[in-house]
């Protein structure tokens, strides 16, 4: 077995900017359900562009914590990623 070292830049690069696009998109979610800004939206009193602007920030400041949770999730549990292949027995 061998340290695939591709397979472990591309998965960190890929949970980073998992991370960092997901926790933005759950906090969007969730101002949508809980404060109730769908609803006004659907009511037409407010619009999704106006929800963008005012959260805007927030959101963009979201995105460096995703992208450190992505990092230590990466850490924790794929850094050790080892891959066997079954023809490393012939090619020693």
């Amino acid at each position: 077995m061998h340290a695939n070292t591709k397979v472990r830049i591309f998965t960190l690069c890929y949970l980073v900017c998992a991370y960092a696009v997901a926790l933005p998109a759950l906090a969007l979610l969730l101002d949508l359900v809980i404060n109730g800004a769908a609803i006004d939206i659907w009511q037409g009193a407010d619009s999704f562009t106006d929800l963008l602007r005012l959260r805007k920030e927030l959101l963009l400041n979201l995105s460096g914590p995703g992208a450190a949770v992505g990092f230590v999730y990466w850490f924790f549990f794929c850094k050790n990623y080892r891959h066997h292949d079954p023809l490393d027995k012939y090619f020693k």
